[in-house]
């Protein structure tokens, strides 16, 4: 194991030296995303490792979308012990190492635009009713075939559906080695298997703090994409890479303490499960725009495939919004299954936690869990339930963003509004693109 668990506290400062000294690494990845979610990063030499320890290394944030404004252009890279990883591959020969960081001003103080820093606010202004809680993950993601120049493509010579299994697949030996790449880097994968759709994969982690969690996912996305192309296949995390064929979502868990409430009967819930599930329901319009933040994503959001399109819960529906399944153990799991893999990870977890604590708050009462498929509701039976429909668009999404002042308020004023600044201008250019299937549809008969 070369790496440093991202759940261990604080970290050594000499045992990330010992590490990169015993094991010859030549060059760091101080790696940080911006607000959309995509990775960045600055490689310094292992020479100039101390330095950046010390927070001593800049980059000019004024070239990130929605970081900073012009007079806010020198950024502070402050790496975190914690998420310390050796890359179990070498780049032209040479080991590399990773380390996440969060971003800071000039001046030393937390940069509000950093995401990383706006999930550890999340986390500890959560905490007076979700002390405790821990995350896990559902990624699912397609490797598909490259064409002759190397070019990623939709096809896939793979045939198979849930869980099944050919040795012959290069897709099926590409997970494989992904997750062994994951656990080597400190995370613990809980199982891995193939997804519904031909060529789709799911990569399950097990229950870490939040934080961790979106590290995770982060990790996962370079990962898979690193090592998909020595296989000569292409990783996608976009949310509905083609309309035949399942959309790729990520199902977020949270795990709550047991609440010290008089003892339950199988399958009933305490009142704090009862009112985060309220909260996730009551917000889920708003945060929707954050956990499904491309045009495609909304591609998924449809009655099919077992995505949800309700603001219902229920214990085994598996289209419901949130699922709370058969319990393990003393804690209770929720499990949000409408985010996908597009979402910036450290906005996501955000939102689902400002969400959940709102509702213990306010005590927000989730009303009764469905049975059976939530395809099935008619409009009659939502309007009595008070049941509302997810957003069908990026805009509509957009416009319950605005209308939501916990999700704004979790955000934070710059993100909030970096983050809609970016995704009008991205749906306007969407809206005035003239598709293929317009030209199908309208070509020949106009």
């Amino acid at each position: 194991m070369h790496s440093i668990h991202p759940t261990n506290g604080k970290t050594a400062r000499r045992d990330v030296l010992k590490i990169v000294k015993e094991r010859d690494v030549r060059f760091v990845r101080l790696s940080f995303v911006d607000i959309l979610g995509i990775s960045k990063n600055v490689t310094i030499p292992v020479s100039e490792l101390e330095r950046a320890l010390d927070g001593k290394i800049t980059f000019d944030g004024g070239s990130i979308d929605g970081f900073v404004r012009g007079e806010e252009a020198d950024m502070m890279l402050l790496p975190d012990l914690a998420t310390f990883a050796i890359y179990p591959w070498t780049a032209n020969g040479h080991t590399e190492a990773r380390i996440i960081c969060d971003i800071a001003t000039p001046d030393g103080e937390p940069f509000e635009g950093c995401p990383r820093t706006t999930l550890r606010r999340a986390i500890e202004d959560a905490g007076d009713v979700l002390t405790g809680v821990q995350s896990g993950l559902e990624v699912e993601f397609y490797l598909f075939d490259v064409d002759a120049s190397g070019q990623p493509t939709t096809l896939s010579n793979d045939v198979g559906s849930y869980f099944d299994i050919n040795e012959n697949d290069r897709g099926e030996t590409a997970r494989l080695e992904i997750v062994m790449a994951l656990e080597s880097m400190g995370f613990a994968v809980a199982s891995a298997h193939h997804e519904h759709g031909a060529g789709q994969h799911e990569i399950d982690i097990k229950e870490i703090g939040p934080l961790g969690a979106a590290d995770a996912l982060i990790t996962i996305r370079t990962v898979a994409k690193h090592i998909a192309a020595r296989h000569s296949l292409h990783a996608t995390f976009m949310p509905k890479p083609t309309e035949s064929l399942a959309g790729s979502g990520v199902h977020v868990y949270f795990a709550l303490p047991a609440s010290g409430d008089a003892p339950l009967e199988a399958g009933e819930l305490g009142s704090d499960a009862l009112f985060a599930i309220g909260g996730l329901l009551r917000h889920a319009p708003a945060f929707t725009a954050i956990c499904n933040p491309t045009v495609n994503s909304y591609k998924r959001l449809v009655a099919a495939w077992d995505a949800p399109i309700y603001t219902v819960w229920s214990h085994r529906s598996a289209n419901a919004l949130v699922r709370v399944p058969t319990a393990e153990d003393a804690r209770t799991r929720l499990e949000v299954r409408s985010a996908d893999p597009s979402c910036n990870p450290y906005l996501a977890m955000t939102v689902l936690l400002a969400s959940a604590a709102d509702g213990i708050r306010s005590h927000a009462l989730p009303g009764d869990p469905l049975v059976g498929s939530t395809y099935d509701l008619n409009d009659r039976e939502r309007e009595r339930r008070r049941i509302r429909t997810l957003p069908k668009s990026m805009r509509q999404a957009l416009i319950e963003l605005d209308a939501d002042p916990i999700v704004r308020g979790a955000l934070g004023d710059h993100i909030y509004h970096a983050f809609r600044d970016a995704k009008t201008a991205e749906y306007e250019r969407y809206r005035r693109a003239v598709h293929p299937w317009e030209r199908e549809a309208y070509l020949r008969v106009y």
